[in-house]
């Protein structure tokens, strides 16, 4: 099933700075083939998907992990229907920006430790491809529950806060 939806992007001083063909070049690379890319805002980039996925959610993760792998230091700062199409979950959104804080700490983590993906596999018991994943921000495979049990073997303290209010 097509799912269409957007997804903005902050970009760092250094993708700004560089140039917009090897950005494009880039998403290309990763998947976003199936995007239509536009950059007019000085450190921002749209992406216009038209996906196939076997549900929203699922086009909308593998979007933003083909988004991370061509432009890791993106930060998705919104993700919008095509008027009249599917509702995006703000939920959903909201658990995908706790499992990329969870992944960047355990990228930080591996890079702190100068680890390899096997080395960091080994002390995180999970498969090699699993840490590659970390590494693409990629949480198509993952639960909030699978990164916190990694995190807890990588001998990092995790503590989650409930909010009342929405900046807390």
């Amino acid at each position: 099933m097509e799912h269409e939806f957007t997804l903005r992007f902050s970009l760092d001083m250094a993708d700004v700075a560089g140039d917009v063909n090897d950005i494009v070049e880039r998403l290309g690379e990763a998947g976003c083939l199936d995007a239509l890319v536009g950059i007019g805002t000085p450190g921002k980039i749209a992406l216009d998907f038209s996906r196939s996925a076997t549900s929203l959610e699922q086009a909308i993760r593998s979007a933003i992990a083909d988004v991370k792998t061509a432009i890791p230091s993106a930060e998705l700062y919104s993700t919008e229907p095509v008027q009249g199409g599917e509702k995006v979950d703000e939920i959903l959104m909201k658990k995908l920006a706790v499992m990329e804080s969870l992944m960047t700490e355990l990228v930080s983590w591996v890079e702190l430790n100068q680890l390899t993906h096997a080395q960091a596999a080994e002390r995180l018991h999970a498969k090699t491809q699993r840490v590659d994943e970390i590494f693409k921000m990629n949480p198509r495979n993952f639960t909030i529950d699978s990164l916190v049990d990694m995190l807890l073997r990588a001998g990092r303290h995790v503590r989650f806060e409930i909010c009342k209010a929405p900046t807390c």
